[in-house]
């Protein structure tokens, strides 16, 4: 037991250093706990603090409408000067959620409540906080600088028939000539038409469920990234929820999380009455510049921080397959192994027994010999006495020459036993050579059933420890998974603290050039004056 105790502590060993060349790809001086280590130090440096949650604490079992199934990750100064924002992270349980097969198609990550509260803060032009807020503000400050969220809707999900001949040209005209007061500009004025859902927009125009549902596959599909909107307005996080579909559900989601989003940006009338209209054409081209760099470069680093954490992942499944392929390997030589012992063992035994029964038939042979030459002699035995016994009853000698000698009833009656013997010697021999065999056959017979209680032990023995070998291989494939499941949780944890470092910074990025460019605009202005 101990040797092979060591040998699943080598085997880990060597499977821990695999792991840390080719799936973290370190250098051999490098070890995972530094590079956690080294992660969490540069996360406390920029004020990035993590919160994990744990499968011991409580689930939510409505994702949607409830915020308390969303962890967010905000840092310490973040509290006291509400300079940047909160990063989403998803809890086991809204992935669990979306993954249910028995639940509604609901998505845990996102609500429209924080849709809206995105696209709100995005669209004001002297926004100081671009990043996302996927929790509720916890001060009256942030409450001040965030638009108030919407309600949770119930999103019934009424369906409607659906609008044939509708190209993308039609819904991609903002400003229709034709009237909205009586239904969507994109349909057909006919009968059929008047009976569809109609939504009227923050801009006044009123579009059926089919033209937002367009709308919003269009803004998707847009490589620049722009959110659902009419007249440079966008449309509402309630009307969005009640006409999304799943699959455009996911990419909207996908964008508002990563920021990948471009939201149009509307200056108030006040604000364009105190600037000169050079000055703010001005601020806003600079600031506009600034901030497409900034974002590009930023962006550009979390898709290569995506690209690099999908490429650790597919290595981790690569390594994975390979560790079970390795250990599956090693188990199967192992049985190839164990099949050869043990068939060796038993044709060894085998061949024990068969030796041991030919010795046994040898000595009985031997012994039914000996019988028999001592039968043999005594029969010359008996002759002689016989012959002797009679000639000297006879009152002769064995030459004829008589002995003179009295013959008594005594020596008349020795005559006829030996006659008697003699007689009877016959079946006795056979019935002593038939007790001999009988005997023999009898342990024969007992030895076969000893040598096949021995093969059926040995059998036995055998498959208990093949059994044995086949739970050790079981436990030895589990614990490889468990071990497969722990790195990976370990992985998304170190991603998870990753991606809030990146976004950190690309909030910290973006913040900065906005100030510079706001402090910039205001002494041109002061200057015009």
């Amino acid at each position: 037991m101990s040797q092979h105790a060591d040998g699943r502590a080598l085997i880990r060993r060597d499977r821990h250093d695999s792991f840390v060349q080719e799936v973290l790809q370190l250098r051999l001086d490098e070890t995972e706990d530094g590079l956690d280590e080294y992660t969490r130090q540069k996360a406390q440096e920029l004020g990035v603090e993590m919160i994990i949650l744990t499968e011991s604490m409580p689930r939510p079992t409505k994702a949607l409408s409830s915020d308390t199934s969303r962890r967010s990750q905000e840092s310490v100064g973040s509290r006291a000067s509400q300079s940047t924002g909160f990063m989403s992270t998803f809890s086991d349980a809204s992935r669990e959620h979306q993954n249910h097969p028995s639940r509604a198609p609901y998505r845990a990550s996102l609500s429209f409540r924080d849709y809206d509260a995105f696209v709100g803060d995005r669209g004001r032009p002297n926004d100081r906080n671009n990043s996302i807020s996927f929790s509720p503000p916890s001060t009256p400050s942030q409450s001040a600088l965030s638009l108030a969220l919407s309600s949770p809707s119930s999103s019934p999900k009424r369906h409607f028939r659906r609008i044939r001949g509708l190209s993308m040209l039609r819904l991609g005209r903002n400003n229709s000539n034709t009237s909205l007061a009586d239904g969507c500009a994109h349909c057909p004025r006919d009968t059929r038409s008047q009976h569809r859902a109609i939504h009227k927009l923050p801009c006044g125009h009123k579009l059926c469920t089919q033209a937002l549902r367009c709308n919003i596959k269009a803004a998707n599909s847009d490589p620049a990234g722009a959110v659902p909107s009419c007249c440079s307005v966008p449309i509402p996080g309630n009307v969005v929820e009640q006409v999304i579909k799943d699959a455009e559900h996911d990419a909207l989601q996908y964008k508002v999380e990563h920021g990948y989003v471009a939201v149009p940006t509307m200056m108030s009338a006040g604000q364009s009455t105190q600037v000169p209209i050079a000055l703010d054409t001005q601020q806003a081209t600079h600031r506009s510049e600034q901030q497409n760099f900034g974002g590009a470069r930023n962006d550009h680093e979390l898709t290569q921080l995506g690209q690099d954490q999908a490429e650790q992942l597919e290595r981790l499944l690569v390594w994975a397959v390979k560790q079970k392929a390795e250990l599956e390997t090693q188990q199967t030589l192992l049985r190839e192994q164990i099949k050869t012992i043990n068939e060796s063992s038993l044709e060894a035994l085998e061949d024990a027994n068969i030796l041991a029964m030919a010795e046994a038939e040898d000595k009985q042979v031997q012994a039914e010999a000996d019988m028999r030459n001592y039968h043999d002699r005594e029969i010359k035995d008996n002759a002689t006495a016989l012959k002797h016994m009679e000639a000297y009853c006879a009152g002769t000698y064995s030459n004829g020459e008589p002995h003179n000698r009295p013959v008594t009833a005594q020596d008349l009656a020795e005559l006829e036993k030996t006659k008697r013997s003699r007689e009877s010697m016959d079946a006795r021999h056979d019935n002593a050579i038939n007790v001999l065999r009988g005997e023999q056959s009898r342990r024969i017979r007992l030895r076969a059933q000893r040598q096949e209680r021995e093969l059926q032990e040995l059998r036995r023995v055998q498959r208990k420890e093949e059994l044995e070998q086949e739970r050790l291989f079981t436990q030895e494939i589990a614990d490889l998974e468990r071990e497969v499941g722990e790195r990976r949780t370990r992985l998304q944890k170190r991603w998870q603290l990753e991606t809030a470092i990146a976004t950190k910074q690309r909030a910290t990025s973006s913040v900065i050039p906005t100030l510079e460019s706001m402090e910039g605009s205001t002494a041109l202005y002061v200057a015009a004056s």
